[in-house]
């Protein structure tokens, strides 16, 4: 490691050292174990640090291969441990105390107890750094402007027996994905939690024991890869820096999302981001809850270029990282919600719609998406009203309540023809939006291809098909996933999609029309009226730098959320030419008179050549 932890037991020459953080036990040691033995084989006595701050420490020598501590009698995993064993099945142990009246009133991961305080789950000895399937340093993954971040659950993506690989749920079966995550354009993914977690939880009425198939929450270890998500899990180490050594030859960068909690110490936090960079080459992190002290990660020189993403940025954080720029982004619903309201066609949405468009921080990155693990699918967003989450046993009363979904006129599954071509154009009109957009797209799993959940918006304790990936290979998911292969391919093809900097609406270099413009059906003049549903974007290619010599062409999209269909006038100087790129309804055209006929709740993508319009500026 490049990094020593102060936190668990590390390798000193022929000795082990061992830090234990227990706060309010009054004695602590570490046992020892053979394995497939039930019962520790020596018990090594820790010292009480005497400064007060809860820490016990030893040093040791054993060829013992695994470890527990034990604290005022009872027995706790590691926090700070590299791998554990016994835990190969998901499942199958439930990591929670059998003992509720623990020796703290709220549980700390520093002191999480072993499953049913057994012997089962232990802790390994001497872990040493799996052999890199890469050379790290010759990865470097593309700034976020040019990113498209792919979301999934380690388990969920390949369980299915849809999903044509070997080692189904785990991260080999990742590793066998890459060639299709290639395909689809993808150039990051985002792994949900899978360092170790406690995989069961007291939830909902009478704190019913729940499944944690998320893997977000208390009771982590984010030190070890989860062993229950490896096809091997005596090696999942070597599994789970060979599936990054694979994703990176495949020109993939590799982010994690780490769920830390409030009794997490700040060291801990810090260190565990230091060894999945260090150890596995892990390029960046999504920070989920509001405990990650945001201003040290932003600060420390051992993460410097290492991907940040958080809800949001203080000034402070963003002026400590400005050595480094586009290291940062933000991610939050913020988009979700405005692009799903105007899609439906919700009125009063069109200038909101029209920031989104076009916002991308230049001081921070943005990552927009339209669906994430906690809500419905993007399928879903369009085929459900109202959550459907029975199966999670908590009364239909989790999850989110208001998720901006419409039906399209039938509740759920339908044979009506006229209701599914509806459902496709609007998931189609969803995801250009999400590609076309300014910012960073982020897809979550089987959303490419119309995955759905069957409404729940809460499956996080369905270890199943209803958060599982559904590989279809009907004609519905082959249209989609042309769709966005297609979307991905044209946002990559041209930088107007993905300006570095923020697009502002003016003409500061002179080019004869502003680096965006909004328009109504009536070319300069956006209608953004409490009942209007129709909008036009001018994306002037001469603000999008491809290199020093080349800028991109022009690029205008009409946006009709409108139930009925609209003419727009196209912006121009009467000699530029246009062409139809893309569209979510075929029968949407050009006119001999230059204008488009948009048919209702549709988008079509206009490629432009010699713009130099004049008129209102924005």
């Amino acid at each position: 490691m490049t990094n020593t932890m102060e936190f668990g037991i590390n390798k000193n020459g022929s000795k082990y050292e061992a830090v234990f953080y227990a706060p309010r036990a009054k004695e602590a040691a570490v046992k020892l174990f053979r394995p497939g033995e039930d019962k520790p084989c020596e018990s090594i006595r820790m010292n009480r640090d005497s400064s007060g701050k809860g820490l016990f420490s030893c040093e040791f020598s054993t060829d013992s291969e695994e470890y527990l501590f034990e604290a005022d009698g009872k027995y706790y995993l590691d926090p700070a441990a590299r791998q554990l064993t016994g835990d190969g099945k998901f499942g199958a142990n439930i990591n929670i105390a059998a003992d509720k009246q623990s020796h703290t009133k709220k549980a700390h991961p520093e002191t999480d107890k072993n499953p049913g305080n057994s012997t089962a789950v232990r802790c390994r000895l001497n872990v040493e750094r799996p052999v890199a399937a890469h050379d790290r340093e010759s990865f470097k993954p593309v700034d976020f402007s040019d990113m498209f971040i792919y979301k999934l659950h380690v388990r969920g993506f390949t369980m299915h027996p849809s999903s044509g690989v070997r080692n189904k749920g785990t991260f080999a079966g990742v590793a066998e994905k890459v060639g299709y995550l290639k395909e689809l354009g993808v150039n990051a993914v985002l792994l949900m939690p899978c360092y170790d977690f406690d995989e069961h939880m007291d939830r909902g009425f009478g704190r019913v024991e729940k499944l944690n198939f998320w893997g977000y929450g208390a009771g982590s270890r984010y030190f070890a890869p989860k062993s229950s998500y490896a096809a091997q899990p005596d090696r999942v180490c070597e599994e789970f820096a060979k599936m990054v050594g694979d994703l990176h030859r495949a020109g993939l960068a590799v982010l994690m999302e780490m769920d830390f909690t409030h009794e997490t110490p700040d060291i801990i936090m810090l260190e565990a981001l230091r060894y999945w960079k260090d150890v596995y080459g892990i390029d960046g992190f999504r920070l989920i809850g509001e405990y990650a002290p945001k201003r040290l990660f932003a600060s420390d020189p051992c993460l410097e270029g290492t991907l940040l993403i958080a809800g949001s940025w203080d000034d402070d954080c963003i002026r400590t990282y400005e050595g480094t720029t586009g290291h940062l982004a933000e991610c939050n619903d913020t988009f979700m919600i405005g692009v799903r309201r105007f899609i439906k066609g919700d009125e009063g949405q069109v200038r909101d719609f029209s920031d989104l468009l076009r916002r991308n921080c230049s001081r921070t990155a943005k990552i927009n998406y339209l669906a994430d693990h906690d809500g419905f699918t993007l399928n879903d967003v369009y085929s459900y009203d109202e959550r459907h989450n029975e199966a999670n046993g908590e009364m239909n009363m989790d999850g989110r309540e208001i998720n901006y979904s419409w039906n399209c006129g039938v509740e759920g599954e339908t044979g009506r023809r006229n209701v599914l071509k509806l459902r496709m154009r609007m998931i189609k009109n969803a995801l250009a939006t999400l590609f076309l957009s300014q910012g960073t797209p982020m897809l979550m799993a089987g959303d490419e291809f119309g995955n759905t959940h069957k409404g729940n918006n809460n499956p996080y304790c369905c270890d199943n098909e209803l958060s599982w990936v559904v590989w279809e290979k009907t004609s519905r998911s082959r249209e989609l996933l042309e769709f966005t292969t297609k979307l991905a391919a044209l946002r990559k093809e041209h930088r107007v999609f993905s300006n570095k900097i923020e697009l502002v609406g003016t003409d500061y270099i002179y080019k004869g029309c502003p680096d965006v413009s909004f328009h109504g059906t009536r070319a300069w003049f956006p209608d953004y009226g409490y009942y209007s549903r129709t909008l036009g974007m001018l994306l002037n290619g001469e603000y999008a730098v491809v290199d020093r010599n080349k800028r991109d062409n022009s690029f205008y999209i009409a946006f009709n959320m409108h139930w009925e269909e609209h003419e727009f006038d196209l912006p121009g100087n009467g000699k530029s030419e246009f062409g139809l790129v893309m569209t979510t309804d075929a029968d949407n055209k050009l006119t001999e008179n230059r204008t488009c006929i948009i048919k209702p709740r549709s988008i079509a993508v206009f490629e432009i050549k010699d713009v130099k319009a004049k008129g209102n500026k924005r």
